[in-house]
């Protein structure tokens, strides 16, 4: 893909040079491209589509689907030219910029089909609970963290840790409270549901 984009930015006169692979927060990435803006991340689904989410700072602002290679590059070169997202969302109509409970959402969905499959079993048994699931999920140092949609990451606030401790199990560190016993997914994610719906 990456190759791909490259070519597609050249020959339309626009260069994406500084396209590569990597990651992001939330897993690998086909490609990714960084500006002043944020960044713009590209995976792959086994269908070939494209997914594609806008990041400013650490807030997704725009994403949406395309079975188009032309569809990522123009919406690369727009943010890679400074476009603002309602902008960028008229450049490439497949785009969108999600609503906060959306954006949630759009979170979890990567987290569900594109995230580390280390992380698989405790996104399971957290996206089962309505409560958690209206959380925004957040990983950081390879942790999941679940954080109310008010919450600006890196200040203190409102929020839930599940600490990874071996054989699959997690402790519950609700943001200023104490961290629970080492628990099954499900169980850990029984606990978090109840602190969570004390807010």
């Amino acid at each position: 893909m990456l190759e791909d984009l490259r070519r597609r930015g050249e020959l339309s006169g626009h260069s994406l040079a500084q396209v590569r692979a990597g990651r992001d927060r939330f897993g690998p990435v086909a490609a990714i491209l960084f500006s002043s803006n944020g960044f713009i991340s590209v995976r792959q689904r086994t269908d070939a589509t494209c997914v594609v989410t806008v990041w400013a700072s650490d807030n997704l602002v725009a994403w949406g689907h395309t079975p188009s290679l032309d569809d990522v590059v123009t919406t690369m070169q727009g943010w890679q030219d400074g476009l603002a997202v309602p902008e960028l969302c008229d450049a490439a109509p497949y785009l969108q910029a999600p609503t906060p409970a959306a954006a949630v959402e759009a979170q979890w969905s990567l987290l569900t089909e594109h995230g580390e499959t280390y992380l698989r079993p405790i996104i399971a048994a957290v996206a089962l609970h309505p409560t958690l699931r209206a959380l925004r999920p957040w990983i950081s140092h390879g942790t999941l963290h679940l954080l109310h949609p008010d919450h600006v990451p890196g200040h203190d606030h409102r929020g839930i840790v599940l600490h990874p401790c071996g054989n699959s199990n997690h402790q519950v560190h609700v943001y200023g409270g104490r961290t629970g016993p080492a628990e099954d997914p499900a169980s850990a994610a029984t606990r978090a549901a109840t602190a969570a719906a004390a807010w």
